[in-house]
């Protein structure tokens, strides 16, 4: 008997061999992003998952404008890995497994196993070859309950009215619900879960029908009311209402025309530099979709497309077109761009069939080229640079220093970092006026005041007593160094075009106090550092 369960299992993974060998290469491959540096977004995330393991109060102690999930990530591989920067960046390398596996499934029941393959290629190629930026989002992250709550979907269809079928229900709701808690308006996946659902789901049995949607509705309040219920009993929930509240005169700022058409035409020129490709393969599948004959392999696949709108819609209600704000489109364009392929390159079957000049073995030999492409590009373009880094040959600075975006750059991050842990004992207190929240993490350092970032200090829609508690908490407590920065003009954040060294010339309050107790001790790239006057 004891032989028998893994003589089983690798029974049952046999059939599955190769993508569990595409999922093994891809993460080898992407291993070398777990060298890229610490951008603005994962600094504010790193910088409140430390509070949180520190005992700091969400949105009390630590004021941020997202839902709390992302944080709870964060913390959770710091207790795993440590806190390096490293750590962090392995989350992609963690969460990339159990995505893939999922699109591997869905990819399969749609079309077959080679539209499985492909998915997950498609999706791990241009999911890992986002920019340091872009990878270790809260949106890319938030792939993981995104996804999985489409394929519990596709599970709760499948389980023939039975028992498991609530179950599956039951858990798609609460991965829905989980996926709200990273951003409130990803709980739209709930609509291309049940339309997958539906599409699948035999006819007739309908008290199994109303148990399934009794779970999923279920899972999904279970999900809510208990976040609520944390949140209530750590004494955050009061303080994310009003977070909550004045993000969205945030998130006003460019909610018209102009200013969206504005941001989209720039992010659209990226998206297309980057997913040219693979909006391409998906055009073919949808195509493809167009013209099958068989009404409900269609029906199913128009589900994807519904899922890719729903991204579009989610993208768009954020009204900024920030790079990682597109990732939610991912998934479903994979599936579709999959579809483009082997269709693209199959020699018989209905369908389009751009190659079908060919015999089936260079057919094969050309599907296989296109992947041995992919990976080499996902290759080149992740450890080009990592290389040299990894193997001693390009010291730290020299390599973060072609991590930039805008007037970001990494390396400036780090030389800052590395001069206050020189002079500065882990676990004191330091201020940053700007956008700079990931020099918290790199130097081991807590804020003084719950803003680890400016822009809740001078944008218009923000109370304007937080200025005066602020000066007050700084003047009682005095932190050994200041960070100001300059030429990060961020209109669409802060309400205003100047940067943040001239909006600390219309701050009096906390000008006076800086110009009172510090002295400009040096100035690194765009950022001015400031040392107390009695150290």
């Amino acid at each position: 008997m004891g032989f028998r369960q893994p003589a089983r299992l690798a029974a049952r993974l046999r059939p599955h061999t190769a993508v569990l060998i595409l999922i093994a290469v891809i993460l080898l491959i992407a291993a070398g992003t777990l060298t890229y540096p610490l951008g603005r977004d994962q600094g504010e995330f790193a910088t409140l998952g430390r509070g949180l393991l520190d005992g700091k109060i969400p949105y009390v102690d630590l004021w941020n404008p997202k839902p709390p999930a992302v944080f709870y990530v964060y913390a959770a591989a710091m207790t795993l890995f440590g806190q390096t920067a490293p750590a962090l960046r392995a989350i992609d390398l963690i969460i990339f497994p159990v995505i893939a596996l999922a699109l591997y499934a869905l990819g399969s029941r749609l079309g077959d196993r080679r539209v499985g393959l492909w998915t997950v290629a498609l999706f791990g190629v241009f999911y890992f070859t986002e920019t340091f930026w872009t990878l270790t989002q809260n949106d890319g992250i938030a792939l993981l309950p995104m996804t999985l709550a489409l394929w519990c979907a596709l599970r709760a269809a499948s389980s023939g009215g039975n028992r498991r079928g609530w179950l599956w229900a039951l858990i798609a709701g609460l991965l829905v619900g989980w996926a709200f808690w990273f951003k409130y308006h990803f709980a739209l996946i709930a609509l291309p879960a049940a339309a997958l659902y539906l599409s699948f789901r035999e006819t007739g049995d309908k008290p199994g029908l109303f148990w399934d949607i009794g779970g999923f509705i279920a899972g999904g309040l279970l999900s809510l009311v208990g976040g609520i219920v944390m949140l209530m009993q750590i004494g955050a929930w009061d303080a994310l209402i009003e977070s909550a509240r004045l993000t969205a005169s945030y998130t006003a700022l460019t909610a018209n025309f102009a200013d969206l058409f504005a941001a989209l035409q720039v992010a659209l020129g990226y998206r297309w530099s980057h997913w040219g490709l693979l909006a391409l393969l998906a055009l073919i599948g949808l195509a493809v979709i167009a013209r099958d004959p068989r009404r409900q392999p269609r029906r199913r696949w128009w589900v994807i497309a519904g899922w890719l709108f729903t991204g579009l819609v989610i993208m768009l209600m954020q009204a900024k077109g920030y790079d990682y704000h597109w990732l939610p489109l991912l998934p479903p364009l994979a599936l579709l761009g999959a579809l483009g392929v082997t269709t693209g390159l199959r020699t018989e079957g209905k369908g389009l069939s751009f190659f079908s000049v060919f015999s089936p073995r260079t057919s094969v030999l050309l599907s296989r080229l296109l992947l041995a492409a992919l990976l080499f590009i996902m290759a080149f373009v992740i450890n080009a640079r990592a290389i040299s880094y990894v193997f001693g040959n390009e010291g730290q600075i020299g390599y973060y220093t072609n991590f930039i975006a805008g007037e970001f750059n990494a390396a400036e991050s780090q030389r800052v970092a590395d001069l206050l842990r020189e002079r500065v004992v882990p676990g004191d207190s330091l201020f940053i006026w700007g956008f700079r929240p990931e020099i918290y993490y790199l130097s081991q350092l807590k804020p003084a005041t719950r803003f680890i970032f400016q822009f809740p200090l001078v944008a218009d829609w923000y109370p304007p007593e937080w200025r005066e508690q602020t000066a007050d908490l700084l003047w009682a407590a005095v932190p050994p160094y200041v960070l100001v920065a300059q030429v990060d003009y961020m209109p669409w954040v802060t309400g205003s075009e100047d940067d943040s060294n001239t909006l600390l010339q219309q701050y009096p309050e906390l000008n006076d106090w800086l110009m009172y107790n510090y002295v400009l001790d040096s100035r690194i790239g765009n950022i001015f550092v400031w040392r107390r006057k009695n150290l």
